[in-house]
C-alpha cells in the first residue's frame, strides 16, 4: 500500500504530464459525473423542472431523466435529458446557467433534438479555445482554395472552424475583442483566389486608413474616404444588378470565373459609415448602395462582409438583411440578443462574458440557426505584408472622386450698397 502511494508520487512529481493524462483527468471526470447523477434529482427541483401529474385523483412528482451521461472525445460531459410530461426544451433553456453553476461548470450548451422532443447537456469544464490559435490558412503555392468557405481559426471541437464565404456576414465586438484576426482571416485565407483573380475584394477602411492599407495589394479596390466609398459602393450596386440582368433566366446561382468573379465587399467599422457621417448626402447614398447589395447580391456573387463596434438599431439600421453574424466580446447581454437572436444565449452564446484575455474568441450563427464557438487565428503585420505581396490582386482599379464645382460667392448685402451709392 505504502509502495504504491509512493510509486504515485514519484510519477507525479517525475512525469507530471502522463500522471494527469492516467491518473489525474480520469480520477476527477469520475468524481464530476458521479456527483451530476447524484445531484440530479434535487437539481431538477431547485430549476423548477419537476412537474406534477395529477391524473387519477392523485399527484406525483415526474423528473425528467438523464440517459448516456458520459465524457466526449473533447473533453465535454454529456448527457441526454427525457423531458416529463407538459415540459419543454424551452423550460431547460430557460434554466440553463443554474443547471451549469450547480455543477461548476464552465459552460453549459442545450442542443435540442430534431423535432424539440428532447435535448442534450453538454458541460464544458475546461477551455479548449483559452490558447492563442495560429494561423493556417491556405498552401501558399496553391493556385486555388475552397471559395465556398474560408478558414477562420479553430472550433470549440478542436476541429478548423471555417465561416461561409458566400453569405453577407456581420461581425461586432468591441475595441479589442479580436475583430481584426476575424477580418484579415476573411481575406487571407482567399489569397490563392484573389491572385487567381476567382475572387475581387472591394474595401471601406475609413477609421484613418490604418488597417487595410497594410494589405493594399490585395484589394481590388480600397476606399480611404467617405467620398470614395460612396462610388465604390454605387458602382458595386450598378454591377451587381447588371450582373443580375445579364444571368436572369439563364442560372439561378451565380459560378465564379476570372472574367466574373465573386466580389466581396469589405467595410471596417460599419457605423463610421451609416451612422456618424455628418454628411447627408453621402450618408443616403452610401445606406441605398448597401441595401442594394444585400438585397440581390447572393445570387449573383456580391457580398457584404461589415465589422462593427456598437449593434444597436439606431447605428447599424440594416442587420436584419445579414444573414450570418459573428459575435466577438460584448458589453452587455442585451448586445448579444442584438447580434445574435434572442435564443442564442440559451444555446450558449454568452458573447458577453468573453474573458477580455481571449481576444477572437466568439460565436458564429449562420442561417441553419446553430450556434458555433471559435477562436479566430492570430494574424501579424508581417503575415499581411508578406501575403500582400505574394498574392497581389490581378487587377488594380482606382476610385475616381469627381470634383465637386466651386459655389459662386455672392457679393454682401452691404457692398452692393456701397457700390450703388459710389455710383
Amino acid at each position: 500500500m505504502i509502495g504504491g502511494l509512493l510509486g504515485l508520487a514519484a510519477w507525479r512529481r517525475l512525469w507530471p504530464s502522463s500522471f494527469a493524462r492516467f491518473v489525474a483527468e480520469p480520477r476527477r471526470r469520475r468524481r464530476i459525473k458521479r456527483r451530476v447523477q447524484h445531484l440530479w434529482p434535487s437539481l431538477m427541483d431547485a430549476c423548477g423542472l419537476v412537474s406534477t401529474d395529477r391524473s387519477g385523483g392523485t399527484a406525483n412528482r415526474q423528473t425528467p431523466s438523464l440517459h448516456r451521461l458520459r465524457w466526449d472525445r473533447n473533453g465535454n460531459l454529456t448527457g441526454e435529458v427525457a423531458l416529463a410530461a407538459g415540459q419543454t426544451v424551452s423550460d431547460v433553456e430557460a434554466a440553463a446557467d443554474r443547471l451549469r453553476t450547480a455543477v461548476d461548470a464552465r459552460a453549459l450548451r442545450v442542443v435540442p433534438n430534431e423535432r424539440r422532443t428532447g435535448c442534450q447537456l453538454v458541460w464544458s469544464y475546461t477551455d479548449s479555445l483559452a490558447g492563442m490559435v495560429d494561423f493556417i490558412g491556405p498552401n501558399p503555392v496553391a493556385d486555388a482554395c475552397p471559395i465556398d468557405a474560408v478558414l477562420i481559426g479553430r472550433a470549440e471541437s478542436g476541429a478548423p472552424f471555417w465561416l461561409d464565404l458566400r453569405v453577407s456576414t456581420l461581425t461586432v465586438g468591441v475595441t479589442g475583442a479580436g475583430k481584426a484576426s476575424v477580418m484579415w482571416n476573411v481575406i487571407l485565407g482567399q489569397a490563392p483566389n484573389i491572385r487567381s483573380g476567382l475572387v475581387e475584394y472591394h474595401g471601406a477602411d475609413l477609421k484613418g486608413s490604418m488597417e487595410l492599407t497594410m494589405g493594399a495589394a490585395l484589394f481590388t479596390r480600397l476606399a480611404r474616404t467617405s467620398a470614395e466609398a460612396a462610388i465604390m459602393l454605387e458602382e458595386a450596386a450598378s454591377a451587381c444588378e447588371a450582373r443580375a440582368s445579364r444571368l436572369a433566366g439563364v442560372v439561378r446561382q451565380h459560378q465564379p470565373t476570372r472574367s466574373d468573379p465573386i466580389v466581396i465587399v469589405l467595410i471596417d467599422e460599419l457605423a463610421v459609415l451609416i451612422a456618424y457621417e455628418t454628411d447627408r448626402d453621402l450618408l443616403r447614398r452610401i445606406d441605398a448602395a448597401l441595401r442594394r447589395i444585400l438585397a440581390i447580391g447572393r445570387a449573383v456573387g456580391y457580398y457584404v462582409f461589415a465589422f462593427v463596434q456598437d449593434p444597436r438599431k439606431e447605428t447599424v439600421g440594416m442587420r436584419h438583411m445579414f444573414p450570418q453574424k459573428v459575435s466577438l466580446r460584448l458589453d452587455e447581454a442585451s448586445e448579444v440578443d442584438m447580434v445574435l437572436g434572442e435564443g442564442a444565449r440559451r444555446h450558449g452564446a454568452q458573447a458577453h462574458q468573453i474573458s477580455r484575455s481571449t481576444p477572437g474568441v466568439g460565436y458564429a450563427i449562420g442561417e441553419s440557426g446553430d450556434v458555433w464557438r471559435f477562436r479566430a487565428a492570430f494574424v501579424s503585420d508581417a503575415l499581411i505584408r508578406l501575403i500582400a505581396s505574394t498574392h497581389p490582386a490581378p487587377r488594380q482599379r482606382p476610385i475616381l472622386v469627381p470634383d465637386l464645382p466651386e459655389k459662386p460667392q455672392r457679393p454682401s448685402r452691404g457692398r452692393s450698397r456701397r457700390q450703388e451709392d459710389a455710383a
